[in-house]
């Protein structure tokens, strides 16, 4: 037994000892196998770190916004806008971080850092039910507040995220964060505004809600003015806006027209779309350089689809009129056109704003006329304005004869200074009414029509950028195609005929094998 146990000894002291397993670790498997078994814990132990501190970074760095409308990302405006902002303003969120929806959670936090001057604190309304009362609030709110001023703008979660139908009744739900806080930031720290008047009186288009909203945005204020009823454009219109009138203007309404414009007005005309007998108004427009078709435009090469009355103008303006157009896709259905002719006076300077390719066409009942023809453009006309300041110190009393025809010479000393004064007068006309057709953007979410409308519109104003942002759709996108005759050739007659010869020329070659 004693042998036996001794044997076994021997045994384990040759597997176990140290020299043994030396041995067995230089052996190359071995050896190989706990390279391999180390290198995957410390990759491992690498992927666990750089986990954690990820986790620790703000959602606006670890966030990778993957939607195709960029949700997440700040326009151009927003950033040019809070890279220049100067006041300190905090965000107080009404809601728990822990249960908020995670893209506005982001979208706050991103947003915010884009600014040094932002700083962003979350408050659970259930512990803190005060704040609520505090801001006279909601759960689930933004409390924007100008911590110099202490003013503040509320705005809720579900006025970030809206949803309407489009043409076929699809439900559209888009995101507007972005345009909701650079809006709320410009009204904390912009004390000017400006007032844009509508005209009435001639059974004018209301504007679309969507045109309203971004009024809103840009702190415009609007107001009827009915110039059948009102001779004087008010003191305070920074704007007056003609939207789709049906029945004509009086001759009276148009020189007064011109001569708000000629010290100094701003005036906007949109005619509508179906074909109205407005002589005045058309006179109007003439007189500034811009003489109407007779006839409707098409463009054979810049149309929808083919759909030549279907307009995809060339953007000819320059400066703020592109701002935010990234791809200038703005379309004009069934409008008529301008020719260009001399305004009514030498001080009247016209710029193109929108064209037609050299492939438009003026078509009426008798003819077809091609041609480049203008779908938008600004007249503008220049007014010296002269003001003077005089101050009089007399020396004497004045005494005035009986007679009117007589005045007695009284001692004093007047000094009078005259300055004249650059100002502009400026008549913006585009095309058609259609161009801001609530039913056509909605539908078609690529169009920048709104953009471009809103630029001409700050475009009246000195020293103000366009700051209204729109909506983001959360849905897909289908493409808009300008031109899609070549398109559609290749997608519906030669694709199906490739894939059926290949299909035929692999089925021949099968049999015969």
């Amino acid at each position: 037994m004693k042998e036996k146990w001794y044997t076994l000894k021997v045994a384990i002291h040759r597997v176990f000892s140290k020299e043994a397993v030396l041995a067995s670790i230089k052996k190359t498997g071995v050896k190989k196998g706990a390279y391999q078994g180390g290198l995957t814990v410390l990759v491992v132990l690498i992927l666990v770190i750089a986990n954690l501190v990820a986790g620790q970074l703000p959602s606006n760095i670890n966030t990778l916004d993957l939607s195709e409308e960029q949700v997440l990302e700040l326009s151009e405006t927003s950033k040019e806008y809070l890279g220049g902002l100067d006041e300190k303003l905090q965000f107080i969120v009404l809601a728990d971080k822990n249960d908020a929806d995670p893209t506005i959670a982001s979208f706050i936090e991103k947003y915010a850092a884009t600014s040094k001057n932002i700083s962003v604190q979350w408050v659970d309304p259930v512990l803190h039910p005060g704040t609520l009362s505090t801001y006279s609030a909601e759960a689930n709110s933004v409390v924007i507040k100008n911590k110099t001023t202490e003013d503040f703008e509320v705005i809720s979660f579900s006025s970030i995220y809206s949803s309407s139908y489009d043409s076929s009744y699809q439900t559209v739900t888009t995101f507007d964060g972005d345009g909701q806080f650079t809006s709320a930031i410009h009204s904390l720290t912009n004390d000017t505004s400006h007032k844009i008047y509508l005209t009435s009186g001639h059974n004018e288009q209301a504007l679309g809600t969507s045109i309203t909203a971004l009024f809103d945005k840009a702190n415009y204020e609007t107001a009827d003015l009915n110039t059948v009823l009102t001779a004087e454009i008010p003191d305070d219109c920074d704007l007056l806006l003609i939207n789709a009138p049906e029945t004509d203007f009086t001759e009276d309404e148009v020189k007064n027209l011109e001569s708000y414009v000629a010290s100094g007005g701003k005036l906007m005309i949109l005619p509508l779309s179906q074909e109205e007998n407005l002589p005045n108004l058309t006179q109007l427009m003439k007189d500034y350089g811009l003489k109407m078709t007779e006839g409707y435009i098409a463009d054979s090469t810049r149309s929808y689809q083919g759909q030549a009355y279907y307009l995809f103008p060339n953007v000819t303006a320059t400066g703020d009129y592109l701002q935010e157009l990234t791809n200038q896709m703005v379309l004009i259905p069934n409008a008529k056109g301008f020719t260009e002719v001399d305004p009514k006076s030498d001080d009247i300077t016209v710029t193109q704003l929108l064209a037609t390719s050299s492939d438009g066409y003026n078509v009426t009942e008798d003819d077809q006329v091609q041609g480049t023809y203008t779908l938008g453009a600004v007249a503008t006309q220049s007014v010296a304005e002269e003001t003077a300041e005089t101050t009089s110190e007399s020396g004497k009393e004045t005494t005035e004869s009986s007679s009117e025809t007589e005045d007695s010479s009284t001692a004093s000393s007047d000094e009078t200074t005259t300055e004249d004064v650059a100002a502009e007068g400026r008549v913006t006309i585009l095309a058609s009414s259609s161009i801001i057709d609530e039913t056509m953007t909605t539908s078609l979410p690529t169009l920048e029509n709104n953009t471009f409308f809103m630029n001409t519109v700050t475009a009246n104003f000195d020293g103000v950028e366009n700051i209204s942002i729109e909506a983001k759709t959360m849905n897909g996108n289908t493409n808009t195609v300008q031109q899609a005759g070549g398109i559609s050739i290749v997608a519906i007659l030669l694709l199906p005929i490739l894939i059926l010869a290949a299909g035929f020329v692999t089925w021949f070659r099968r049999r015969k094998a």
